[in-house]
Parts: structure tokens; sequence; C-alpha cells
């Protein structure tokens, strides 16, 4: 069966491969017949992809152990399988057609500049010898010059009980969001305003998200509260009495602030709001107090973003001065090596036919230099995996994998990471790229709001949003590889007929929809990767999912009437995810081997308020996590609100050996253990992250392992290392002998944290001193250290290259650093 799909597989690649030697060709023509020439080929892939997918489930069935059955049955089984192969023959057909017919027309359209034996490679960018462009640092003398203005003009309008508005104007890609970041982070404005909110409004906001968001910004938590009334109240509350510093970025309308925030905010000692916006009316509306109207760059600091020499300077100006354009084009010049390579970005075609004029040159010329696998969808890590954009390699994990397609997004300056997450993990896309993507998928992805809801007839992916009323008839679209329908309460059921006609389906996302009832027919999407059922109403899950033997991640986060999971959930090998957070489930059938685990007991409480749980619910939840013995593949562990004193047993006790596998661990919000678990000898663990442990006073030997028996190293593996508000931590030590239990071990010093890179300390406000023995981490090169009050110095840290100290009151010395 293997050796029949290579087969199938290489005659299929043999055949794309003569007709398009790389996909340069689209954009050598500006023929539409060219455009309409590579959009049949485009569907023409999609098929053969769903060919073999549907193949390998096929033959992955095969291969299962038989079980007894009647004659009958085994007849019904045989009859099934030539109904298959009858099926497969007939795609495979009708796809060789296609092609042939695709060849006969390809010399009419497009001539390839190169021969068969000139392969186009775009490298993958290798972000160990590439400086990414650091946007909030190089955009120019003038935004330096703006930023000091501005935050001097702020500061010099703080008056108690007052709100003042200032404007940042402006067109597309010109800078208005980078000159509100600078303004955001500058430590003066950081130390001034209790409350900093960065709130990102552009045209699809909603009256219920954005409240919300602008309340956890605040520190505080939405709870169980839904309508805007009572979010706008909550937020009142929260920011009560103090002075807030609030960003609107990407202002469409004056009625986000007079008709909604103005009244919550009207209740701080002080508030300060920055807006940007491409329309003066709207801050007119809203009667700003200053307006700063960002102007194109100048020829000498737009050569600030790249090389200076006489290309660099011929690439400038092909960017008219757009702060966007010249650092979406660095981004790709900071992947080649050479002045000819160089050369070739400049000189080649920085557009295509019937691409609006606005999404042209820059942009359009950074989209054509990405590798395959990054062109393929702006999206998170796991609908890349799920979707099967991602390269497999045997070195690492697919999921690794698409981390580094999200840092090199963010490398290119295609993402802007969100200023308030230090570590980049969330991050937005400009309005100007967003419409870029959404042209060139306009063939076979929409995303369907009031405005735009005609459908193309070969739909690949459809996002539906909140504010469509009237829901299509999704089962008419029978090639669909992604559905993904959020927060839209008028999908309310579905038929079970249309899951039979989706066979194709790999991501399906229905959360926060008003689903109730998921039908036993979601078994027959048997390509399905990624089920996305969180804060829906379900109070169960259909036996059938038992069927879905390619699903690798189910999330149930926010499901409040679901309070167990089906035994049939063990019949998935492949499921990796598994998203519990904010459920009532008290049952987990034993044996589902995840390779990833997410927990959380907040059921929508308060997490910083351990006082909601009784002492019943406490032990109760205590029970379930014990029950939910991992398996050894373990890979990601997630905990968040566990409101319990100790951690589970199978974490407190050698996990070493029961975990060996994991590699990635986050402790949030675990507010009352007043330990935390021995994981230094993990030998896989690469990244750690430990928030808002209340009730830990120290950490010391118990958290760096029970002890070794032979010479070793402690966090053998880790790379990053996050401590994140432990507001009551005192004192940190790594001191390893007291770890060593035999006389072999005792005589020599274990290695300490050899392959550690970054440290990020956050909102430790007692910790009186960093470890002594941190010097021996040789390989870490990058610090961060804020709200650490308590700290008196950093000393003796030779390696690190790059240190970064906020807001820390008792700091006094800093010395012997590389």
């Amino acid at each position: 069966m293997g050796a029949f799909l290579d087969a199938l597989t290489s005659k299929f690649l043999a055949k794309l491969s003569q007709i398009i030697q790389d996909e340069v060709a689209m954009t050598l023509s500006q023929d539409r017949g060219a455009e309409s020439w590579w959009k049949n080929m485009t569907d023409v892939m999609f098929d053969v992809d769903d060919v073999i997918d549907h193949f390998m489930v096929h033959s992955q069935k095969l291969l299962l152990p038989p079980r007894m059955e009647c004659c009958n049955q085994s007849l019904l089984s045989f009859i099934a399988k030539l109904s298959f192969d009858h099926r497969v023959a007939k795609r495979i057909k009708d796809i060789n057609r296609k092609l042939d017919e695709i060849q006969k027309n390809r010399n009419m359209f497009i001539s390839l500049e190169r021969t068969s034996s000139q392969q186009y490679q775009v490298p993958v960018v290798d972000r160990s010898q590439t400086s990414p462009i650091d946007e909030l640092e190089v955009f120019g003398r003038d935004i330096r010059q703006a930023t000091d203005d501005m935050v001097k003009m702020i500061l010099s309008n703080f008056h108690e009980d007052k709100s003042t508005v200032f404007g940042i104007q402006g067109m597309g890609g010109i800078g208005k969001t980078t000159l509100a970041q600078k303004i955001y982070n500058e430590q003066r404005i950081r130390e001034k305003f209790q409350v900093h909110i960065w709130l990102c409004v552009s045209q699809s906001y909603t009256e219920i998200g954005l409240p919300r968001q602008a309340i956890r910004m605040a520190g505080a938590t939405c709870g169980q509260l839904e309508t805007k009334t009572e979010l706008l109240f909550h937020l009142m509350d929260t920011i009560r009495g103090k002075s807030v510093f609030l960003v609107l970025d990407d202002a469409w309308k004056s009625d986000v602030w007079i008709d909604l925030l103005r009244s919550p905010f009207k209740r701080c000692s002080n508030a300060n709001i920055l807006v940007t916006t491409r329309n003066l009316d709207v801050l007119a509306g809203m009667h700003a107090t200053y307006t700063h109207q960002v102007n194109k760059m100048n020829d000498y600091d737009g050569l600030e973003l790249l090389m200076k020499n006489d290309v660099g300077c011929q690439i400038v100006r092909k960017c008219d001065g757009l702060p966007l354009a010249i650092a979406v084009v660095a981004g790709v010049l900071s992947t080649k090596r050479t002045r000819a390579e160089w050369e070739s970005i400049r000189d080649s075609n920085w557009s295509i036919h019937g691409l609006p004029k606005e999404l042209g040159g820059p942009l359009y010329m950074s989209y054509s230099n990405l590798t395959p696998q990054l062109k393929s969808r702006n999206a998170v890590a796991y609908w890349w995996v799920a979707e099967g954009f991602v390269r497999k390699d045997h070195k690492c994990s697919i999921h690794a994998i698409a981390e580094e397609y999200y840092y090199e997004l963010i490398t290119r300056n295609l993402l802007q990471p969100k200023p308030e997450f230090v570590d980049k993990g969330i991050s937005t896309m400009h309005d100007l790229l967003r419409s870029l993507g959404q042209y060139l998928t306009r063939y076979h992805s929409l995303f369907m709001n009031a405005e735009n809801n005609e459908v193309p007839p070969n739909l690949r992916c459809l996002s539906i949003s909140s504010s469509v009323e009237e829901i299509p008839a999704i089962g008419e679209y029978k090639c669909m590889r992604s559905l993904l329908i959020f927060n839209n309460k008028n999908f309310k059921s579905v038929n079970t007929n249309i899951f039979r006609k989706l066979e194709h389906i790999r991501v399906l996302v229905l959360s926060g929809s008003g689903i109730l009832i998921i039908p036993e027919s979601v078994g027959n999407l048997v390509l399905l990767r990624l089920l996305d059922l969180s804060y829906t109403e379900i109070s169960k899950l259909p036996d059938s999912i038992g069927r879905l033997t390619s699903l690798e991640s189910l999330s149930l986060r926010g499901c409040h009437k679901l309070d167990s999971l089906t035994v049939c959930l063990m019949r998935l090998s492949q499921i990796s995810f598994l998203k519990l957070e904010k459920t009532a489930i008290d049952h987990v059938p034993k044996g589902i081997a995840t390779r990833e685990l997410g927990l959380c007991c907040t059921v929508g409480m308060n997490i910083h308020d351990k006082t909601h749980y009784q002492a019943s619910e406490i032990e109760k939840i205590q029970q379930v996590y014990e029950m939910l013995i991992p398996s050894p593949s373990l890979l990601y562990i997630f905990f968040v609100g566990f409101p319990g004193v100790r951690f589970p047993e199978w974490l407190c006790s050698e996990p070493e050996y029961k975990l060996p596998n994991l590699s990635h661990m986050q402790l949030n919000e675990c507010i009352s253990c007043l330990q935390l678990p021995p994981v230094g000898q993990m030998p896989e663990l690469l990244v750690l992250q430990i928030r808002g442990a209340g009730a830990v006073v120290t950490m010391g030997a118990e958290f760096l392992g029970r002890g070794v028996t032979k010479a070793a190293a402690v966090f053998p593996k880790l790379e990053l290392l996050h401590i994140i508000r432990m507001r009551n931590l005192e004192s940190w030590s790594l001191k390893t002998r007291s770890l060593c239990n035999n006389m072999e071990t005792k005589s020599q010093q274990l290695v300490l944290m050899p392959c550690l890179k970054r440290l990020l300390l956050l909102d430790c406000p007692k910790l009186r001193a960093l470890p002594e023995d941190l010097h021996r981490a040789v390989n870490l090169k990058r610090i961060h250290i804020e709200g650490a009050h308590k700290l008196q110095q950093v000393v003796n840290l030779p390696e690190v290259l790059w240190l970064t100290v906020k807001n820390n009151k008792s700091l006094r010395r800093i010395s012997n650093l590389h």
C-alpha cells in the first residue's frame, strides 16, 4: 500500500514539475489568461492533495487489526473497499485529464525563464544569522523627534479629573502605529500612568470585544460578564481613580470613543487618549487637543532601514517613502547575502495584473519572496499544521517548525508583535498586508462579513465574522478545507447532511458560535485535523468523534456545560493537543494519549481570588488532575488557574521518568501551590513559563530536581525561562551541590542550564537578588528584568549580550557584563 502511494505521489509530482518549474511563472505575465491558467493550476494542486490524503486515511484503516465479523459484515467491507477504489481511480483519471489540458494551455500564456535544471529557491531565514529590523528603533530621525515631542506634550497635559485626546493622522503604511508604539513604550509614559491599555480598533471591532480587551489590559478579568453594559460597568470599576494611558489604534469612526469608551474613562483620575487614524474627521469628532500628521520619509531616513549603498538608495526610492513598504522590503533583504540578490530584488516585478495600486509595489514583492510554506496562510501555527502547510523535519517537531515560520514572518516585518507581549507571542498584521493576502487568495478563500459575501465557486477556506446574520448554505461548498466561524450566535445548528458533504475539511472552528449539538455525522470528516468547539453550549461530544482518525487538535475551552469526555477519544491515535480550560469536566477516560495537554479549572471564576472555590470543589479539581495521568509521549503541558495547594503526583514525583519527552511547560495562575514541581531534571524541556504563582516564596533545590545518581545537567535543554508576576518570591537559588546523592557526583559540579538563551523576569517585586550561580549558564545572551523593586544589583554575567532593565526601583549597580 505504501509503495502504491509513493508511486501515485511521484506520478503527480512529475507531471506538475513538467507544467511549472516555480511560482515565478504567474508573476512573469500581466495577462488575464495567465491568471486564469494559474487559478486552474491551483485547483488541481488542491485536488491532488485531497486524493492523496483520502488514500492515506483509507490505507491506515486497512492496516488496523482485524475484528471478528460475520460473513455479511465482511462482504459489506469488501464492497465498500471496491467502491472507494473505484472513486479514487475516477478522481485520478479526472485529475490527469485536467493536468493534460493545463499543460496544453501553458505555452499560450507563460514563458518560463528557467530550465528544468534551474530550480528557483527562496531560502528560509536562519534567525541565528540575521538581525531583524526593529521598527520601534530605526524609523528615521523624524519619528524619533515626533516621539519626544508628543511624550512631552502628553505629560504637560497631565491634569487631575480630565481626559485629553491626542491624534496621529496619516495614510496607510505611513508609520502611525509605529509612532504610537514608541510613545506607548516610552519609559516616561510607563512611569507616569498607572494603567496602560492598547486597543486595536479597526473597522471590524465589536462593542463587546473592545471593553473586554480593555479590562484584561487593565489587569482584571471578565469572568462570566457577556453584555456590553456589564462589561462597561466592570471597566469603569477597574480603572476608577487611576491614571490611564489609552491607545486607540486604527480608528475609523469617532463613535468608538464618543458612544462607547468615553463614559467609563471619565471615572479615571486622569486619562490621556492617543488615537491613530487615516481620517482627520475622526480626530475632530473626538475633539483632539493636538494632531500630529505623519509624512513620507525622505531617502536619507529610508536608508536607515537598509544598507547604505547605491542599490539600497534605489530600492528606497522605489518604496516611495512609505515606512511600511521600506520595513517589509528590509525584511526581504535581510535574507539576501550578495549585491546580485539585492539587484534582483530592485529589478524584479513588484506587481501583477489586476492588483490594486495600494497593494502593489513593495508589499507584493515581499509576499512573492516568501517560501511556499509561508505563503500558504498567515494564521496561527496549529492551523498551519492542520492544513498541511508545514514541511516535516525529523530533527524537530512539526509544531516547532510552525513556530519558526511565525517568527520568520516577524523577522520579515509582515507581522507586528503586540508591544505588551515581551515574547512576541501575539501579533497583528497591517491592514494593507491583510488586504494583499485577501486579494491573492480571492479565488479560494473568503472572509465573509456584512459587506463581502460573494462566494467563489471553488471555495477552499471560509471564515464567517460575527456580523453575518444569515449563514450561507455551507454544504454546497464541497471543496472546502477550512471553515472558521467565530463568535457568531446566529450559527445555532448543523444539518446532519452537511458533514457528509464536506469530505475535504481539515480545519473546523465553531468557537463562540450558538451551536448546541454536534451531530454524529461529524465522524465522516476523516481528514479533519483541528476541531475547535471552544465557548459553545455543547453538553456532550458525539461518539462518532472516535472515527476522526486524522484529528490532532481538539479545543473544548469554555464549554461550561461539558462535564465528561467520551471514551471514544481513546481511538484517536493522532491526537496531540487537548484543551480543557474552563470546562466542568469531572471525569477523563484513562488512556487518552495526548502529546499536548491544556488544563484550566477557572470555570469562569476570578483566578486571582481562590475564595471563590469551596474546599470540596478544590478537592474535586485535585482528583480530576490526579486522574489525568498523561502519556510518556506528552510534549506540551499548560496549567491555568489550578487552585490546589500541590501539583498532581505525576508531576511532583520524578517527572523526568514519567514525562521524558516534555518540551514546553506553562504553570499559569496556580495561586495556591506553595512549591513548584521538581522539573530541573526533565531531559527535553525547552520552554518553561511560571506566571502568577503567588504563594511561592522561595525557588531552590526542590525546583531543580530530587537528586541525581551520576554527573548530569540541571535543565539540560532549557532555552527559554519566563518568571512572571510571582509577587511573593523573595529568594531564588541555583545551587546544585545538594542535588548530588553519591560520592561521585558530589566531587564534581553539575552543569547548569547549558542551553539557556533568554531569561524574562517580570513583576517580582520582592525578589532580593539574582541567583549567584546564574553566570554558569554560559549560553545566556538575553535578559529582561522589570518590576523587581527589591533587586539592588545585576552583576557577574559575562556572557550576556542584551540586558533590558525597566522600573526596578532599588537597582543601583550593573557590572561585569559582556
